[in-house]
């Protein structure tokens, strides 16, 4: 129960902080941005459950699609393994989850995929944002974190993804907890 508490309460700090305290009348929308299918699950999965539970709509993408991430398998079979397994977690979460098609092992902080990176935040109009921080032992995760860091200010500019209608306002930005 105060671990439920001291969530809420932080979400809405972050949510409602400063000049945002218009009234909400939709569901706070938060979502988690992982380099691969698992990274969310395991970085914020209890969270998530918990803040879907309690009426917030949860996302969770995977930047690239786990087609490299296994000892002994790789490929399109695994990468079609682990979406079924992905969209398996995010229904038994009550999240929903994407995977977009960019390769394991080889993501780098470019300008396609940070656009990618916007336009999910800017269709999911984020009102929280988390994501790994960009430094960590693992380039993917690495590069995730600098790609969402990049997107950060660009999901409210109009003229950048066109394609996809700005944010009115800049959803807060958080990174998942780690051991570094």
């Amino acid at each position: 129960m105060i671990r439920r508490t001291l969530i809420h309460a932080l979400i809405c700090f972050a949510v409602f902080s400063g000049a945002q305290l218009s009234a909400q009348t939709s569901p706070v929308r938060i979502i988690m941005i992982g380099a691969h299918p698992d990274d969310c699950d395991q970085k914020g999965g209890g969270t998530a459950i918990l803040l879907a539970s309690m009426g917030y709509a949860v996302k969770f993408v995977s930047v690239t699609n786990g087609d490299a991430g296994h000892q002994s398998e790789g490929g399109g079979m695994l990468a079609k393994r682990r979406l079924a397994e992905a969209k398996e977690a995010g229904k038994r979460f009550g999240v929903e989850y994407d995977v977009l098609a960019n390769h394991d092992g080889e993501l780098l902080p470019t300008l396609d995929v940070r656009l990618q990176i916007i336009r999910k935040i800017r269709e999911w109009n984020a009102d929280v944002v988390i994501a790994p921080r960009p430094n960590d032992y693992h380039p993917d995760h690495r590069y995730t974190g600098v790609l969402v860091q990049d997107a950060a200010y660009m999901v409210a500019v109009p003229n950048v993804a066109a394609d996809t209608p700005p944010l009115k306002k800049n959803p807060v930005f958080l990174y998942f907890q780690d051991f570094f």
